[in-house]
């Protein structure tokens, strides 16, 4: 017993933030968390976590650990409750990585619909966009958008969007339409730009032509979100992802430009790792994301 009380006590310190939180909801003393957490990692002769007074991290080795924990816990419930007789469903913590903009508008918005058919599975969702680069260190799954896959695991098919590039009315009526990407150089342009990523390119795509250049930008940002309000506040011409502008599209507060260019689909991913794959709680928030989010697909 104490071997999934360890367990318990890791996770419960994860998921709390903190030991004393932990402590708090495990009904049990600080010194009493620490000594659980203590045992175990000395059973397993490695340390999980790194504890200042201040703060604690999670070592390398307690990050691979916490899924597996996480993992054996939903196992556990699961048959508890298989034995009483009945099946809530699936449970536990899903972590979910998505860029900013996407996770803000499709998925914060579709979560009562998820917790109203799964009372019992909690979503840790990160919406920092860091980059868009595959990063499955510490999460469930992944969202990303034109980037192929990397690493051992499942790609599951969300749907398909666009590249586009878009301005106010009042920005092109002031500054004139652009007819080719060259004649970009003669505007002010919004880039996408990450710490990781600072240089922010444009794509082009045009029967078969791909094209790849770096506009003069007049500001840079690090979420969809902050491109659209700048696009649509007449601060330049931005390229961005079909689906987070469709709004604004609709009511006349952007206008697309160049539309020769990029009506290639690219696709809307969902990736899981595969050692996370088969969990019952990230299954169900897959199958959820695939099937009752409408992420607003190009035809």
């Amino acid at each position: 017993m104490d071997r999934l009380t360890g367990l318990e006590v890791f996770v419960a310190i994860v998921d709390a933030g903190s030991f004393g939180r932990a402590a708090e909801r495990l009904a049990m003393s600080p010194t009493m968390v620490s000594t659980h957490l203590a045992r175990l990692e000395d059973r397993l002769g490695t340390r999980l976590i790194h504890r200042t007074t201040r703060r604690f991290a999670l070592t390398p080795q307690g990050h691979r650990f916490l899924e597996e924990a996480r993992a054996v816990l939903e196992a556990l419930d699961h048959a508890e409750e298989m034995a009483r007789g009945g099946d809530a469903g699936p449970a536990g913590r899903v972590a979910l990585d998505a860029p900013g903009a996407i996770g803000l508008r499709f998925v914060v918005p579709a979560l009562p619909r998820l917790r109203a058919l799964h009372p019992r599975i909690m979503v840790d969702l990160s919406v920092s966009d860091r980059s868009m680069m595959f990063r499955p260190e510490g999460f469930d799954m992944l969202i990303r958008v034109g980037v192929p896959a990397e690493g051992k695991g499942e790609v599951v098919n969300l749907g398909a969007t666009r590249f586009v590039q878009v301005a106010s009315p009042d920005y092109l009526d002031r500054r004139g339409r652009p007819q080719t990407p060259d004649d970009l150089h003669d505007h002010d342009c919004v880039l996408f730009a990450t710490i990781e990523r600072p240089v922010g390119q444009w794509r082009f795509v045009r029967d078969g032509e791909r094209r790849s250049m770096r506009p003069a930008s007049v500001a840079t940002f690090n979420h969809g979100d902050a491109i659209a309000a700048a696009a649509v506040a007449g601060v330049g011409i931005g390229q961005t992802l079909e689906m987070l502008v469709a709004p604004e599209l609709a009511s006349g507060r952007l206008e697309r430009v160049l539309t020769d260019w990029n009506r290639e689909p690219v696709d809307i991913q969902l990736f899981l790792p595969q050692d996370r794959a088969k969990r019952p709680a990230v299954r169900a928030v897959a199958d959820f994301l695939r099937d009752r989010v409408d992420w607003g697909t190009a035809s």
